[in-house]
C-alpha cells in the first residue's frame, strides 16, 4: 500500500500541460510532401491546424487531400510569406509548420513495470480491424475486438460530448500514453474497463495550445461544469451501455497525494476522468491545476 501511495504521488507530480520545442528535441509532425489525392494521419494533422487557424471550413479533419484542403494550404501560406501558394504541402510549408507547432498537452506518469496493459495488440498494416487505436511509444496499433468490454464512445450530455475511444498504454519511457488529437478520449488501458469493479482511468485535452493561447478547445474544454448528480455513459465494444453519476470533481495541485484518482476505496466501478485546468503559466510551460471528475456506475 505505501507502494501504492508513492506511486501515485509521482503520478500526480507529473500529471502537466506542457509544451514541446524543436530545441527540446520534439519529432517532427509532418515528414511528408502532400497534394491533392494524399491521405493519412499527417493528412488529418494539417487539416486541423487549418481548421483551428480559420482557414479550412470543416467540422473535423478527414484525412483526405482534396481541393477545400488545398485552397485552405493556399490561404495559409499567403498569410506566411510562402510562395508560390499553389496549395502543395512541400519542404517549406513543412519546415515552417513544425516550426510553429506546439504539440498537444500530455499527461506523463511513471508507471513502468508496475501496470500492464489489458489489450490485446496486433501491429498496424493501416487497416483499421479493431475497435481503438493505441498510441505505444512511436508505433501505432490496433486493438483486437474482442468484445471484452472495452469502451468505444464515451457521451456526456450536459457538456455535448459525443467522443470515441483512443486506447493508451505505457510508453518506452515508462509514461502514460494518451490521445494524439484534441478530439477523442484516451482510456488508459492499465485501468479497470468501465462498468468493471475498480476505477477505470480515462483522460482528455482541454485545449490546442499555441503561443501560449488556446486556439481550439479539446473535448473536455467544458469539463468543469459537470456537477454531482449529472451523468455520462459509454458504449462498449459488447453493445452494452454503462451510465455513471458524478460523485464529485477535485482540483489538484501537482505535488498533492492522488492515490484515489487510481484506486478504488470500495467494491464499487468508478470511472475517473482528468484534463488539465487552471491557468496556462509561460515560464514552466504548463497549467497549474488538474481536474479530476470522479464518478461511480449507476446499478
Amino acid at each position: 500500500m505505501k507502494l501504492l501511495r508513492k506511486i501515485w504521488v509521482i503520478v500526480l507530480v507529473t500529471i502537466f500541460c506542457i509544451t514541446v520545442n524543436s530545441a527540446q528535441g520534439a519529432s517532427s509532425v509532418f515528414t511528408k510532401n502532400l497534394t491533392i489525392g494524399s491521405r493519412g494521419s499527417e493528412v488529418s494533422a494539417l487539416q486541423q491546424i487549418l481548421i483551428a487557424g480559420g482557414f479550412l471550413e470543416i467540422a473535423t479533419p478527414t484525412g483526405y487531400f482534396g481541393p477545400m484542403t488545398r485552397k485552405a494550404l493556399g490561404a495559409w501560406q499567403a498569410s506566411v510569406n510562402i510562395s508560390p501558394t499553389a496549395g502543395y504541402f512541400g519542404i517549406l510549408s513543412r519546415a515552417r509548420m513544425n516550426a510553429s507547432i506546439e504539440p498537444l498537452p500530455t499527461i506523463n506518469i511513471p508507471v513502468k513495470g508496475i501496470i500492464a496493459t489489458t489489450t490485446e495488440l496486433v501491429e498496424s498494416t493501416g487497416v483499421a480491424v479493431g475497435t481503438a487505436t493505441i498510441l505505444r511509444g512511436t508505433t501505432t496499433v490496433v486493438a483486437i475486438n474482442n468484445r471484452d468490454g472495452s469502451p468505444i464512445r464515451l457521451t456526456i450530455p450536459k457538456i455535448n460530448v459525443n467522443a470515441g475511444f483512443q486506447y493508451t498504454g505505457i510508453t518506452p519511457d515508462g509514461a502514460m500514453e494518451i490521445p494524439n488529437n484534441i478530439i477523442d478520449i484516451g482510456w488508459f488501458t492499465g485501468s479497470a474497463r468501465p462498468g468493471e469493479k475498480g476505477t477505470s482511468v480515462i483522460t482528455g485535452h482541454v485545449a490546442q495550445i499555441r503561443g501560449g493561447v488556446a486556439i481550439k478547445p479539446g473535448v473536455f474544454t467544458d469539463l468543469s461544469i459537470l456537477r454531482p448528480g449529472d451523468t455520462l455513459s459509454i458504449l462498449n465494444d459488447k453493445g452494452e451501455l454503462i451510465n455513471f453519476v458524478v460523485r464529485e470533481s477535485r482540483l489538484y495541485d501537482p505535488a498533492a497525494n492522488a492515490t484515489d484518482v487510481f484506486a478504488a476505496a470500495d467494491d464499487g466501478a468508478h470511472l475517473n476522468i482528468i484534463t488539465c485546468e487552471g491557468t496556462w503559466n509561460a515560464d514552466t510551460l504548463s497549467y497549474d491545476q488538474r481536474l479530476v471528475v470522479f464518478t461511480d456506475a449507476i446499478k
